[in-house]
Parts: C-alpha cells; structure tokens; sequence
C-alpha cells in the first residue's frame, strides 16, 4: 500500500498506484506525488518550499487538518493561474517571495513578500508572477472538501 496526494487539492489516496483522476477536483494522475506515511510533520523548512521548476507547482502538506488545507504555490516568473472560484471555501494568500499581480472580484492589486490577500467564498480570483523569478506564496483554505470552479 502506498501513500499518494494529489498537488492540486490535497486528496490523499492509500493505493499500490495513484488513481486515474483526483475524486475531488478531477486532475488526471500525473499530478499525485507518491509521500512516505511517517509520524505527524510538524515542520517544513523553507528549502522545501522553492522550486525551480518551468511549471507551476503547488504542494499541499500538513494535511491532518480537520478544516483548513494548506498549500505552497511555486510559479515561474510570468506565470498565471487562470480565473476561478472555491464555492465553499475561503483563502489567505501570504506572499513568500516575489511579485504577484492579484485580481479578487473587481479590485485588483500586487502583493510583494510579507504582504497577505483574502479569497472570500465564491469570489472569482486569479493570480499572476509578474517578477523576474520564481514567486512563492502559502495559501490556506477551508473548511474542507476545497472545491473550485474555473471560469476561464
């Protein structure tokens, strides 16, 4: 039995192989990560945090939360996320490293590292690396199932 989580949502799948799409938001299985079921992970040090990667990344971790789910988004400059929503659920957006352009409903904004944005429910949302590296952000969302709509 093998332990597989889905990048995008989080899903945790306990299968000899991933299955062949996510049961909660319907990416194909290319996008589990096969983990090691170990004690409960208390930390995650900033090194795992980054990556360098051509594609968009995002690592769900500290999955044992009964109603938030956290994440660790990894965009290479000039990135975007499409527009989208979560109908039934909220998200904090604390920028980590580099520049983001936000657009949340009718505002827009850009957000620099220290700087935190709020998702509110069923607002559509998209987000885009506007600097000239690798920009990270956690972003946390809840209460759990996290679901989304995408609108473009």
């Amino acid at each position: 039995m093998k332990v597989w989580v889905c990048s995008v949502c989080g899903h945790v799948s306990r299968e000899s192989a991933p299955p062949e799409k996510c049961p909660v938001c319907g990416v194909p299985k290319e996008r589990f990560n096969q983990v090691e079921e170990a004690a409960e992970r208390i930390h995650m040090s900033y090194g795992e945090k980054v990556a360098y990667e051509a594609q968009n990344k995002v690592n769900p971790f500290f999955g044992a939360f009964a109603s938030i789910q956290p994440f660790i988004y990894n965009l290479p400059a000039g990135s975007r996320i499409p527009l989208h929503k979560h109908p039934t659920n909220d998200e904090l957006f604390y920028i980590i490293r580099g520049k983001f352009k936000f657009k949340v409903g009718d505002r827009e904004l850009v957000a620099v590292p220290g700087d935190l944005v709020k998702g509110t429910m069923n607002v559509p949302h998209t987000f885009q690396n506007i600097g000239d590296e690798p920009g990270i952000f956690l972003s946390v969302k809840g209460p759990k199932p996290i679901t989304r709509e995408m609108l473009e």
